[in-house]
């Protein structure tokens, strides 16, 4: 059975739609059938049985699906929506009133704003401490306190 247009020709639209629909969507859905379909493209224009295109398109999609997809996701951060407040994550700064989870205190100001503070570790920090914001859970600023260098 042959298509009027060739099987690599085939697999050549096939990698061309894929590639669309990942350009489209920015969300690593697609990009690993294109890679597939490149393969399975060249072994059909080098005179490959259909079987072995397929195969192949499925083997490299899978692949390369769950091989560089998990790496991707975590450099591109997938699925993580930015904000203004991210900016803040890293920052040093100073403690206005002494961080206890167990009492429910804490909190530093950042410009105008004041933010509720927890300590990341637990660990009780005394006022005017400097500390390091690392993480920010809606309104709460996770934060630990920051190593001075003598």
């Amino acid at each position: 059975m042959s298509l009027p247009m060739g099987y690599g020709t085939f697999w050549v639209i096939v990698a061309a739609v894929t590639l669309v629909v990942e350009i489209i969507s920015l969300g690593l859905s697609s990009i690993w059938f294109t890679g597939g379909a490149i393969v399975a493209a060249v072994v059909g224009y080098l005179g490959g049985p259909l079987w072995l295109q397929i195969v192949l398109f499925i083997v490299v999609s899978t692949v390369l699906l769950l091989t560089i997809r998990p790496f991707a996701a975590k450099r591109l951060r997938l699925g993580e929506e930015k904000t203004n407040t991210d900016s803040l994550i890293g920052r040093t700064e100073k403690i206005l009133e002494t961080v206890d989870n167990n009492a429910g205190t804490g909190k530093l100001k950042i410009g105008d704003v004041d933010w509720r503070a927890v300590s990341d570790d637990g660990s009780v920090i005394p006022a005017e401490t400097l500390v390091k914001i690392v993480r920010i859970e809606g309104t709460k600023l996770f934060v630990k306190r920051e190593i001075e260098v003598l």
